[in-house]
């Protein structure tokens, strides 16, 4: 007979609440991750399969994304790489 607590975890493991909560951790760790500098600029603004979307304040940021993106992937990598964050994409907004 299955006690409540393997049912509870049953329900948790079927809707995926680790990928959240590494979900939640990625976008708190994004100065972390990206840098002072391009944090103070940006932030994530979401997860769309395996492409995160940050949304930088200046099109200048924009190209700064672009030039350390292999970094910033690398260490997302490190860090999350059950998210299997494939692509980077940094918009104006």
């Amino acid at each position: 007979m299955k006690k409540a607590a393997d049912y509870i975890n049953d329900i948790f493991s079927s809707i995926h609440i680790d990928e959240e909560k590494d979900v939640i951790l990625l976008f708190k760790s994004w100065e972390q991750i990206a840098g002072s500098d391009i944090a103070a600029h940006s932030h994530i603004q979401e997860l769309e399969g395996n492409t995160l979307i940050i949304s930088v304040d200046h099109p200048g940021w924009m190209q700064m994304i672009d030039l350390y993106k292999r970094s910033i992937l690398r260490k997302i990598h490190v860090e999350y790489p059950e998210l299997n964050i494939q692509r980077i994409l940094p918009v104006l907004g």
